[in-house]
């Protein structure tokens, strides 16, 4: 791997010969630390409550680490926006490619971390809007919280924030209703 040069920009197929994973905004790399026990328990938790919903729906949802492409049209060699959200679903099976995703996915969904949380409460907040993301949820395991967060117009307008006690429900998918209770319960971890 060649070491990252500051203000040099990078593309996909750059990061594709690097060690570890990495993503790439408008062709910036950031490297991806490993995850902690609660990230990857609220990944999880979210994944098992989610997946016979979206299965009955003919949409697909993607556990990371796999890549979201941004800038669809272009080619490998081009491409500079590619991400690797916590989960994401697709219910347009032609975006899907042997490794990637071409274009935004229909939900999106990050687990904040220490590492990562100012990314995903910004960069990728407005490159999900920017791209047509139609909903964002931002979990925050820290405040057991997961943030709803629709687009409208073009862009992210509708909010709505749930807790441990909650039925989370979706703006883009109305009849989609989860309890959060096992999902944000982390009274075991220190």
């Amino acid at each position: 791997m060649e070491k990252v040069q500051h203000g040099r920009l990078y593309s996909y197929k750059d990061i594709q010969q690097w060690e570890g994973n990495w993503e790439l905004i408008d062709g910036v790399p950031y490297s991806l630390a490993s995850p902690s026990y609660v990230h990857q328990y609220v990944v999880g938790e979210l994944y098992l409550a989610l997946a016979p919903y979206f299965k009955a729906q003919g949409c697909r949802l993607i556990l990371s680490p796999f890549d979201v492409q941004f800038d669809a049209a272009k080619n490998e060699e081009e491409a500079q926006t590619v991400v690797q959200p916590d989960l994401f679903v697709i219910c347009n099976v032609t975006q899907l490619k042997k490794n990637r995703v071409q274009g935004a996915p229909d939900l999106v969904i990050e687990v904040l971390s220490a590492s990562t949380g100012i990314k995903d409460r910004n960069q990728k907040y407005y490159l999900y809007e920017a791209n047509g993301v139609k909903e964002y949820w931002m979990v925050d395991p820290s405040n057991r919280t997961i943030e709803v967060i629709g687009l409208e117009d073009g862009r992210f307008q509708k909010r709505a924030v749930f807790g441990p006690k909650d039925v989370l429900t979706s703006f883009l998918y109305p009849d989609l209703a989860i309890s959060l209770d096992s999902i944000l319960h982390m009274d075991d971890v220190e």
